[in-house]
Order: structure tokens, then C-alpha cells, then sequence
């Protein structure tokens, strides 16, 4: 057996046992209100199921002060670190719904953090100011970015850093869509980043999106019908080479780097 079997087989086995650990104290989460209309579910377990499109949102009346998510685990887990996409995960709705702006952070021994975010929805990384281990946890909702439709308050997606509780969203593999593009008429731009979310246009003009692979396809969903295009679903293929590289939207137009930064 040659050196590169054996490192095969021990990252193999790596990675089997840590998603071993991982099935065996997935967690229970709980909320204290969660919205239920009659056709979409915004349940608890969506602020971490590892996907952007699907969203935890409070039920209360009003901006959801008060209102909280518990993950509950069959044994402790060891963290430090906060990775959260704040606010409602389609870009779409992002903008309508509020966004939390302060949480507080409590365990079952009474420990107590009160964190702020920022309000985006690209991905947050928020250090405690101890590491902590607990068995349940709980984040209630303090203060909100209002938004402009609706007061209900979301989470996308969230996760604590411990090889015990799961892994925050996967960034999409495709290494040539991520930076920054420009049609060749220089209509509009595009930015995308390796945590999945993305922006369309200038900075007077901007719109969010969310981007995932499909194939040998990057899917991208904007919040809203881009003139260009005539759609809010953008479809990109890679297309040129290494020196001149293109990428191909909907079949009809063409992205290339933007080395002018405009």
C-alpha cells in the first residue's frame, strides 16, 4: 500500500468519523413563535438546515422583541464562534423583513453574551468573548433593523464553530465566479462572493443576490428583475480561457473581468 492510499484512507476515515459525531448529537432546535402561513413553513429547524432559501422567522405581533431560538444538544459542545446570515435568506424578501440587530446569547449555567450584527446578509463570524460549553443554548432577539414591509424578524442560517454541532453553509467550488464582473457594455456588474451571497449594479444601485452550483452551471437569484436580462434567475457558464476568461449569462450575454475596478 503506497503512501498516497494510506493518507487517502486516513482522510477518509477522518471524515467519516466526524460526520459520525456530528449524527449522533445533531441538535433539537425549539422557538418560541415561528410564522405559519398557509403555504410556506418558516419553522426552528430552517436557521440551521445549511441552506440560504430556507429561513427561521419569528410569529409574534409586532418586531419579534423577545422572541428566541434554543439548540438543544444531547451532549456539550465547545464553541467560541457565531457564523450567522442575518435576516431573511431570499434575497427577495431580505429588505422587507427585519434583520436583528442585538441578541442575547444564554446557556443553561447562566452564561450571557449580548451580540449586535451588522445588517447584510452575507455571512457574519462572531467571536465570543469566552469559549463555551453547554448543552442548550438560547438567542433572543433584542433591538431589529426595521424593514420595509413586513415587522416579522428572520435568521437564514446559523452555526456554532465546534466539530460537534454541524458546519454553516458550504461555499459554492466554483473558484472562477468568484470576484468581480462586468458586462461588456458595462450595463451592470456583478460581485460575488465565496459565501454564497452576491450584489448586482453600482454602488447607487444595488441589489442583493444569492448564488449556488447547479452542474457546471452558477445559479444566481436576484431580489429583483435585472433590466438586462429581463429576469430575476441568471444562469452563468464559463466561457474564453485562463488569460481572456468570459462568462456566458443566459445563454445571450457575456460577464468579463472587471480590471477597471468602475
Amino acid at each position: 500500500m503506497n503512501r498516497k492510499t494510506i493518507l487517502s484512507l486516513i482522510l477518509f476515515g477522518s471524515m467519516i468519523f466526524g460526520l459520525a459525531s456530528q449524527a449522533i448529537n445533531l441538535p433539537e432546535i425549539v422557538s418560541t413563535s415561528q410564522l405559519e402561513p398557509k403555504t410556506r413553513k418558516f419553522n426552528p429547524s430552517f436557521a440551521m438546515d445549511g441552506r440560504l432559501n430556507t429561513s427561521w422567522v419569528e410569529g409574534a405581533l409586532g418586531d419579534g422583541i423577545g422572541e428566541s431560538l434554543t439548540i438543544k444538544y444531547k451532549e456539550p459542545v465547545n464553541f467560541q464562534n457565531l457564523s450567522i446570515y442575518n435576516g431573511f435568506g431570499d434575497p427577495k424578501l431580505w429588505g422587507a423583513n427585519n434583520r436583528v440587530k442585538k441578541m442575547k446569547l444564554k446557556t443553561e449555567d447562566g452564561t450571557e453574551e449580548i451580540i449586535t450584527l451588522k445588517d447584510r446578509l452575507s455571512l457574519q463570524t462572531i467571536e465570543l468573548k469566552k469559549e463555551i460549553s453547554s448543552k442548550e443554548v438560547s438567542l433572543t432577539i433584542l433591538e431589529v433593523y426595521k424593514g420595509t414591509r413586513k415587522d416579522n424578524t428572520s435568521i437564514a442560517e446559523m452555526a456554532f464553530h465546534s466539530t460537534q454541532s454541524g458546519s454553516i453553509l458550504i461555499a459554492p467550488k466554483n473558484t472562477w465566479a468568484i470576484g468581480k464582473w462586468k458586462t461588456e457594455s458595462n450595463i451592470a456588474k456583478i460581485s460575488l462572493h465565496n459565501d454564497g451571497t452576491c450584489e448586482m449594479g453600482y454602488e447607487t444601485a444595488k441589489m442583493l443576490c444569492t448564488w449556488t452550483e447547479s452542474g457546471k452551471i452558477v445559479v444566481v437569484n436576484l431580489e429583483a428583475t435585472l433590466p438586462l436580462t429581463n429576469t430575476d434567475r441568471l444562469e452563468l457558464r464559463f466561457k474564453g480561457d485562463q488569460e481572456n476568461p468570459k462568462i456566458e449569462i443566459n445563454g445571450k450575454h457575456l460577464f468579463v473581468v472587471n480590471r477597471d475596478e468602475v
